[in-house]
């Protein structure tokens, strides 16, 4: 969001707030990133949300083996969002498990893109958050609020000068979702639909495997729903044709 004062305030993309490595690695290495961890409550498969209102201007799906160049990023979005200081400012999210969002979409604020996972290039599952100012990497954090842990108390925070964005008392609010989703189930869903139907979800069948616009609390209902039904389960757009 864009703040009275003119600053640029990033919506953290995952709901935990947990640093694992920051824009330097704990080993000195420059990363130009910083990596949330994303396993909790047995689970590496946590909501991803885009940090500011823009348009998706690209993404990548892995080829499931290669782990250098761009492959490295494994299933990865990329957001444009309005510039800042007369600069372009982008945000990328990497190692994700799956997306729900296609090149050129607009997208809110808060909304779902993809799932975290452990694509690419890793070494374990984590998100890997990059905000990209006039073409350059920058510290992400420098774009966040401090409502954050470190995993050990030795990630790199802030450099010389360099600090939280303050969020404004009369701005805090809750994050918001974007309302609809979509989801693609693999395989014959006829009994996905018909449960979904019975519990009178608000589901639209557009073709075969793909069921969508859906609320987030439905969406997360019709995946659960595709794991009993052991159904292949991924929150992307299918091929076109």
């Amino acid at each position: 969001m864009r703040l009275k004062n003119g600053e640029t305030l990033l919506n953290w993309p995952l709901a935990l707030h947990v640093l694992t490595a920051g824009y330097y690695y704990n080993s000195g290495g420059l990363h130009q990133a910083i990596d949330l961890r994303t396993n909790q409550d047995g689970s590496i498969v946590k909501p991803v949300y885009a940090a500011e209102d823009g348009t998706v201007d690209q993404v990548q799906a892995w080829d499931g083996r290669t782990k250098t160049g761009m492959q490295s990023y494994g299933n990865m979005v990329r957001i444009r969002h309005a510039d800042y200081g007369g600069k372009s400012l982008q945000t990328r999210y990497a190692h994700l498990s799956s997306y729900c969002v296609k090149q050129g979409e607009q997208v809110r604020e808060g909304q779902l893109i993809g799932y975290t996972g452990q694509t690419g290039n890793v070494y374990g599952a984590h998100l890997h958050f990059e905000v990209i100012w006039g073409g350059v990497r920058r510290n992400p954090l420098v774009w966040l609020d401090d409502d954050f842990t470190t995993a050990t108390g030795k990630e790199y925070t802030y450099g010389a000068g360099e600090h939280a964005v303050a969020r404004p008392a009369e701005e805090e609010k809750p994050m918001e979702q974007n309302p609809m989703q979509r989801l693609c189930i693999v395989g014959e869903d006829a009994d996905i639909r018909a449960k979904a139907e019975a519990l009178g979800l608000s589901v639209q069948t557009v073709t075969a495997t793909l069921i969508g616009p859906t609320s987030e609390g439905d969406a997360m209902t019709l995946w659960a729903m595709a794991l009993v039904c052991g159904k292949e389960y991924f929150s992307r757009y299918p091929e076109e044709g």
